[in-house]
């Protein structure tokens, strides 16, 4: 029987922790959203790229009421972030008697 090689360890892809999609940074563990999958969110995990033939994808978890619950990837092309909202201004009411 012929004797496997050993793993060296290193990681043939390049991994970034950031993207950006329509002026808009999205990093890591922020929710996106994918074109052609409905009512779903994923966590973006990281922008992988081979560079033997530049082929990129996204790394992402599924989420289901706040748990993950799968590992997919995507074509960057595909991911939409999610808008973060703004917290609301609390208004100051006070009577101005004319």
């Amino acid at each position: 029987m012929a004797r496997r090689k050993k793993y060296t360890g290193k990681d043939p892809f390049i991994r970034e922790d950031t993207m950006t999609i329509d002026n808009k940074v999205v990093v890591k563990g922020d929710l996106i959203k994918i074109k052609g999958v409905y009512a779903t969110e994923f966590k973006f995990l990281n922008l992988v790229t081979n560079p033997k033939n530049g082929v990129q994808w996204v790394d992402c978890i599924q989420m289901y009421k706040g748990l993950g619950c799968g590992f997919r990837s995507f074509y960057p092309d595909r991911v939409k972030p999610i808008i973060k909202r703004k917290k609301r201004v609390k208004r100051n009411r006070t009577s101005q008697a004319s």
